[in-house]
């Protein structure tokens, strides 16, 4: 009775421990910005009509708060609409590769728009193709975490450091 009482307990602790809520991904940007986590949103992106899994990257040392929605709509090619206080963009994967990209008009009807006057034009060029191994949600939105603020021209001044 007792290894029966002493097994239903650790399997309670265990079941619990499941249901936990920490980050769903973090790491270090090799930046100043230093290390990022990434937790689920409360308030999720909604693109036409439909509410998206969100997720929202925090940053060490900024105040910059990154809001990504992931569009799984399309079966051959997921989107992962990024939206700061700065920049909106999407990144993809097709499959073959996953990169960065401007916003699809279709997200213009929900207001969202990349802005040419943010937008770091070279590092954008340089991230139109991260990676061709096929890899994970949670390794997209770890790279994500990593590659968009570079994105912004002259994030280091943009985003105010805490």
């Amino acid at each position: 009775m007792k290894k029966f009482l002493c097994f239903l307990a650790i399997a309670s602790v265990l079941s619990l421990a499941g249901f936990s809520k920490g980050p769903v991904a973090q790491g270090k940007t090799h930046s100043c910005l230093g290390n990022y986590v990434v937790d689920k949103a409360v308030k999720p992106i909604s693109v036409d009509g439909k509410e998206l899994e969100t997720f929202i990257v925090n940053y060490e040392n900024s105040d910059l708060n990154v809001r990504i929605g992931i569009d799984r709509s399309d079966k051959k090619c997921t989107r992962y609409i990024v939206l700061s206080d700065d920049l909106e963009i999407q990144y993809m994967c097709n499959g073959k590769y996953f990169g960065v990209q401007r916003l699809n008009k279709r997200y213009q009807d929900d207001g969202l728009s990349t802005s040419e006057l943010s937008l770091d034009r070279e590092e954008y060029y340089h991230q139109k193709v991260i990676t061709q191994s096929v890899t994970s949600e949670k390794d997209h939105l770890k790279l994500i975490s990593v590659y968009f603020p570079r994105l912004v021209k002259n994030y280091e001044k943009v985003f105010a450091f805490k």
